[in-house]
């Protein structure tokens, strides 16, 4: 069973009548499992095992705020922001004619950086710098100090009172300017809310009149409108697929099983709608963007 299918062959083979699989046909199943699984989870934009999300979120200026995974378990962490915690600029300014950094990971799904890339011009020559990493630069006093040992110009300086605060904790962040005076800004979301409560089964953050757990707690309280401007660490999704959901990948599974064998060029309904019956339940219809 690969990670993130809903479904076991085994649970499959029941659909098909425990038929007796070739080997190719055992790849098959495979493969439609996965596929199928990927397909349900964005028909009912719900990934339905229990997972770990890192996100960002734009506050609407509204009490509540949905997010993109049900049921949700717990909430490690809701920040605001984001806020400047370190400058970067290149000094060298009659040398490098550009120079950026950026927050990368070696990673194209990762969510959070595992190091800087500090790239610089001179005269049409390149070099790139991936030497501070955030695993050697835990904090992000380290880090300003690694890339003022760098030389060739650059230049770090933490903001405020942020030096203890821990670098990995930096989101995968686009490259900004450090080139003729400019100073790149490394942003990170550092204000942690606390007055918000959970409503599990739909999704939702909510806050003010409908969140209050204090008397000191404020019931006019919003999330504040901007762009991306919340993160939220949380985890959501069922320890236990739904035997429903099961079910229903199984169906789907074994109907393109089937037509593999009868019809291969066939385009059948996406889902089926009998497979739809069963997820319908579970599908989320969002009718703004979050």
């Amino acid at each position: 069973m690969a990670a993130g299918d809903l479904v076991t062959s085994t649970r499959v083979a029941d659909n098909l009548n425990n038929r007796s699989l070739s080997s190719n046909e055992t790849t098959t199943v495979a493969d439609l499992i996965s596929s199928v699984s990927a397909a349900i989870k964005r028909y009912c934009h719900t990934d339905f095992v229990s997972t770990s999300y890192d996100e960002l979120y734009s506050g609407g200026g509204s009490q509540r705020l949905l997010l993109r995974q049900i049921p949700i378990v717990s909430v490690a962490s809701v920040r605001y922001g984001p806020y400047a915690v370190l400058r970067i600029t290149n000094t060298q300014t009659s040398t490098n004619q550009r120079a950026t950094a950026a927050v990368t990971s070696a990673t194209d799904t990762d969510v959070v950086g595992t190091g800087l890339t500090l790239v610089r011009v001179a005269s049409g020559v390149v070099t790139t710098d991936t030497s501070v990493t955030f695993a050697g630069n835990v904090t992000m006093t380290a880090l300003a100090n690694a890339i003022n040992a760098l030389g060739n110009g650059w230049s770090a300086t933490v903001m405020n009172n942020y030096g203890n605060w821990p670098s990995a904790d930096l989101r995968i962040q686009g490259a900004v300017n450090c080139a003729q005076g400019s100073y790149g800004e490394i942003k990170l979301h550092v204000i942690e809310l606390s007055d918000f409560q959970v409503d599990r089964k739909r999704g939702w953050l909510l806050r003010g009149i409908n969140a209050l757990i204090t008397q000191w707690d404020d019931p006019m309280a919003v999330f504040t409108p901007g762009i991306d401007n919340y993160r939220v660490l949380y985890t959501a999704g069922y320890t236990t697929v739904p035997l429903d959901v099961q079910e229903a990948c199984a169906e789907w599974v074994t109907a393109l099983f089937w037509q593999s064998k009868s019809n291969p060029v066939a385009v059948p309904p996406t889902p089926p709608p009998h497979v739809a019956l069963i997820l319908d339940h579970y599908r989320q219809v969002n009718i703004m963007p979050i």
